[in-house]
Parts: structure tokens; C-alpha cells; sequence
């Protein structure tokens, strides 16, 4: 089941990837920003109520119903479920409907903070309307991830791994077929949204009632079970909205600064996320179950040295990623994106983003696995605490860099504002558990940085050598210089890795060969 899921979350990844090659290709920068900005609302709320409020809501309280009180009550508790999230849901989508055009027409406020360009009537008009119509998107999405939590709890993975690919292949599908049948290219991403949503309900709805037996709502809204699901869901929210918030507010600003900025921040953060949510999540998903075994019995040391593993196989997996971000992000986004209405001018403006955001990688990683020794002792607060105030930083320090640096000076304050929540996390970790260093943690963290120093002087070496030779003015061309200098970047880095003694690729060999063994016929 572990290989299905992860199968259908690869497959989500590169549908991704492909959707906005798609979008970055074919529709012009300004319309682009507009519903990227348009989008960014429900996707929000998508993304509070999503895998987080998912894991630690939803499926326990329905596991533990299960379980301990048999099928009959488990269906009564998911119809129950599922009543309130239509309530709530309903009620969000009207009300972001009414006020999130309002918001967004009032724009031009953000001009004598950021001293950019007061939008034009046809702009704020185009972004109102699509913020107008793409906010349904959130009923659809939010009753599809609801979804998923009877599907896992019935140990059905399969639906909820691949449905996610449904909206990309609609975005594309309709980018592709109906570009040219609207006045503005965007409205035909907003039927991409709307067939997107439409379809990934669709077919988790049946998957929902065939293996659960759950087709309708009971409307038993005072059912004790609910209360239990949004009381553990409440802290998880306000958390993950920190995130989100500082997020929209990026985009906000961004949007003020001209015209181009919010696709740079849009696609850099894309290829940010992706080694994150590779790699970061993952870890951190690996390290829970263990902490929380041994606070449960009261392990302080065992509690430490896991903690301390977690943070050093996030170094592992993630260092490469940010040095070949940090190094080589213009040949990437040149190869991935500059086609079509992409222009060179959008290259640089998303490589000096990507450049700036992958100073931040680790951080955003590494917070991942730190807020996961909270969570071992059941404390929430914490984590909520720090990340608010992480959020009201970003804010404080995007006013007063966006003037002098521009949209770097988002990002860069993106960037400073978590390693400030990494930093406190660390802190208040270490006051609670003890110190999370010794030698050879900072050994280990030193090995892996030497691997990465060589991967990036042999990968540079390849790319010039295999550029020397034949230009990369061509996509072959591009093509082959990027692939080379992957290749060797991969092999400088395991290999480097290997002479140098470092643990973490042992262990990350191991886990190969399980997955290996475990997926053979």
C-alpha cells in the first residue's frame, strides 16, 4: 500500500510540473500572475485543511471509533463528519466569494508601501473575477480531502494517491484546448479549476461510498465524535495558517511590484517545494511515530538522539538540493519554462527568487522534523506560538525590504523569518529535552557539506566542459547540459559521501534495498 501511495503522490508531482510548463509556456505573464493571485485564496484554506488537519484529526478519531466501537458507529460518526463539512464549507465558499474580490480590489492600497505600480481598472477587474470563481474550488476540494480521512482509515490508499493528478490534467487539458476560446487565457485555467475540483470529488465520493457504505449526510451535527475532530483539528489550523498567511502576503506585495513578480515567486517556490516535500515531510513522517514511542515511556536520551538523526538525515537528503538550487537554478528554470510566452526576462526574475528561497531550504525542512518533538509529548501550542510569530516577522520584514531590495527583499524576508522559527524551535527543543549537538552531529553535518562543496565544483565542471562543447541555445542542447550536470552532481555527491564515512547514506542504501525487496513480485 506504501508503494501505491507513493506512486500516486510521484505521479501528482510530475503531472505538476508538467501543468506549469503548460501555464508558464502558453499564457501571457499578466494573466498568469492574475489568476495565480486569484487562485491563491481557496488554495489557501485547501492547503490549512489538507494532509495536516487530515493526519491529525480526522483519521484518529474515525481509527478509534472504529475499532473501539465497531463499523455501524464508525459510518454514523463519517456521515456526521461529513455534515458539518458541508455546512462549513458552504458557508466559507459564499462568504470567499463576497469578500475575496473585495479584498484583492483594494490593491492598489499596498502601492506606498511597496512603491510599485497602481493597477489598472482591466487588471484589478480581471483578478476580481477570477478570485470570484475560482473560490468554489474550495467546497470541491475541501469535501475531497474530507474524503480521504474514512479512505485511509479503511486502509484505502489508492484513490487518494492519484485523484490529486486529476486537477493538473484538467489545467492542462483546458491551458491546451480552450486558451484561445476566452477573451482572457486565464478563464480557461478557471474552468480547469472547476473540472479539476469537480473531478477529484467525483471520484472519492464513490471510492468514500463504496468502501465505507457512506453515501449521504446524517446531519447529526451534535455528534460528540465531531466536537473530538475539531477540537484536535484547531491548533492544527492555526498553525498551518502562519504558513499560509505569510504566503498570501508574499503575493500581495508581489503583485503591487509589477507585472511577471508573482509567476517568479509562484515558480520558484514550486521547485523549492519540490525536494521539500520529497525529502522534508518525509523525514519528518519517519521520525513521529519513533518520538512518540519513546515519550511515551519516558525516554529523554532516545528522544534526543532521534531528533538529532531526523535533523541529520534532512541534511542529507536536502543539501544537494539546495546547493543545486542555489547554483545552477538558471539553467533548470531555462530548460523547464522558457518557451512560448516565458521570456528570458521571467528566467531571471524566478532565478534570483529560487536563489534567494534556497538559503531557506534547510530551514523549512528542518522545521518539519522540529515541530515533531512537540508533538511526540502532545504539545501543540508551542509550534503554533513560534509560527505566529514567525508570520508577524515576515510581515514587519517585508515592509521594510520591499523598498530598498524589492521583491529579493520578500523573498529574502521569507527566508529570515523561518529560519527565526527554525532557530526558536531548536531553542526551546533543546531547553526541553537537552542539547540536540555533540561531535558527531557537527561532524556529520561538516562530511556532508564537504560532499556537497565537491558535488557543486564537479557538477559546474561538467556543465561548462558539456556547454563548451555544444551551446545550450537549443532545448537538446539545454537538455543534455542540464542532464549531464545532474549526473555528475548525483554521482559527486553519493560518491563524495561514501569516501567521507557518511552514516546517512548508508542508512539511505538500506532504505532503497527494503522498498527494492518489498516491491518485488
Amino acid at each position: 500500500m506504501a508503494s501505491i501511495f507513493a506512486g500516486g503522490t510521484m505521479l501528482s508531482r510530475i503531472l505538476g510540473l508538467v501543468r506549469d510548463m503548460v501555464i508558464g509556456a502558453l499564457v501571457l505573464a499578466g494573466s498568469r500572475d492574475a489568476f495565480i493571485l486569484a487562485f491563491k485564496l481557496p488554495n489557501m484554506l485547501r492547503d490549512m485543511v489538507g494532509e495536516g488537519a487530515l493526519n491529525a484529526a480526522f483519521v484518529p478519531v474515525f481509527s478509534k471509533t472504529l475499532e473501539k466501537d465497531g463499523e455501524e458507529d464508525f459510518r454514523e460518526l463519517v456521515s456526521a463528519a461529513m455534515s458539518t463539512m458541508l455546512l462549513v464549507l458552504l458557508v466559507l465558499t459564499v462568504l470567499g466569494s463576497v469578500f475575496a474580490p473585495v479584498l484583492l480590489s483594494g490593491l492598489n492600497a499596498l502601492q506606498p508601501v511597496t512603491g510599485g505600480r497602481i493597477l489598472s481598472a482591466e487588471d484589478l477587474e480581471l483578478i476580481t473575477t477570477l478570485a470570484r470563481w475560482t473560490f468554489p474550488y474550495l467546497f470541491f476540494i475541501g469535501m475531497a480531502v474530507f474524503a480521504m480521512g474514512p479512505l485511509y482509515t479503511v486502509r484505502h490508499y489508492a484513490t487518494p494517491s492519484w485523484s490529486p493528478a486529476l486537477l493538473n490534467v484538467a489545467l492542462i487539458v483546458s491551458c491546451l484546448a480552450l486558451r484561445n476560446v476566452f477573451p482572457d487565457p486565464a478563464y480557461a485555467l478557471l474552468f480547469g479549476v472547476w473540472l479539476g475540483g469537480v473531478a477529484q470529488l467525483t471520484v472519492l465520493y464513490i471510492a468514500l461510498g463504496r468502501r465505507t457504505g457512506v453515501w449521504r449526510p446524517n446531519f447529526k451535527l451534535t455528534h460528540p465524535g465531531v466536537w473530538s475532530i475539531y477540537a484536535l483539528m484547531g491548533p492544527v489550523l492555526l498553525g498551518q495558517a502562519a504558513g499560509e498567511v505569510n504566503k498570501l502576503v508574499d503575493v500581495l506585495f508581489a503583485r503591487s511590484l509589477g507585472e511577471g513578480i508573482v509567476s517568479a515567486f509562484y515558480f520558484a517556490n514550486r521547485l523549492i517545494q519540490l525536494p521539500l516535500a520529497m525529502f522534508g515531510f518525509a523525514v519528518a513522517v519517519a521520525v513521529l511515530p519513533m518520538l512518540s514511542q519513546a515519550a511515551a515511556h519516558n525516554r529523554v536520551n532516545e528522544i534526543r538522539e532521534t531528533l538529532m538523526t531526523g535533523f541529520r538525515q534532512s541534511f542529507f537528503l536536502v543539501c544537494p538540493s539546495l546547493l543545486g538550487l542555489l547554483f545552477f537554478g538558471e539553467p533548470i528554470i531555462r530548460l523547464l519554462f522558457e518557451r512560448g510566452d516565458w521570456t528570458p526576462l521571467e528566467t531571471a526574475l524566478t532565478a534570483r527568487a529560487l536563489m534567494i528561497y534556497s538559503f531557506g531550504l534547510l530551514a523549512f525542512a528542518w522545521i518539519k522534523v522540529g515541530v515533531t518533538g512537540f508533538f511526540c509529548v502532545g504539545d501543540t501550542k508551542t509550534p503554533v506560538i513560534v509560527a505566529s510569530a514567525s508570520m508577524i516577522l515576515n510581515i514587519l520584514l517585508n515592509i521594510a525590504f520591499v523598498r530598498p531590495l524589492g521583491y529579493q527583499g520578500l523573498a529574502l524576508a521569507t527566508v529570515i523569518s523561518y529560519s527565526v522559527n527554525f532557530a526558536a524551535l531548536y531553542w526551546l527543543l533543546a531547553m526541553r529535552h537537552g542539547p540536540l549537538w555533540n561531535s558527531a552531529f557537527f561532524t556529520a553535518l561538516l562530511r556532508m557539506t564537504v560532499a556537497g562543496a565537491i558535488m557543486t565544483a564537479l557538477g559546474y565542471a561538467v556543465y561548462a566542459n558539456v556547454a563548451a562543447l555544444w551551446p545550450p541555445v537549443s532545448t537538446p542542447a539545454l537538455l543534455g547540459a542540464v542532464t549531464a550536470l545532474l549526473a555528475a552532481s548525483a554521482l559527486g555527491y553519493l560518491g563524495s559521501c561514501y569516501l567521507l564515512g557518511v552514516e546517512e547514506l548508508r542508512d539511505f542504501a538500506a532504505m532503497l534495498r527494503r522498498k527494492t525487496k518489498k516491491n518485488r513480485p
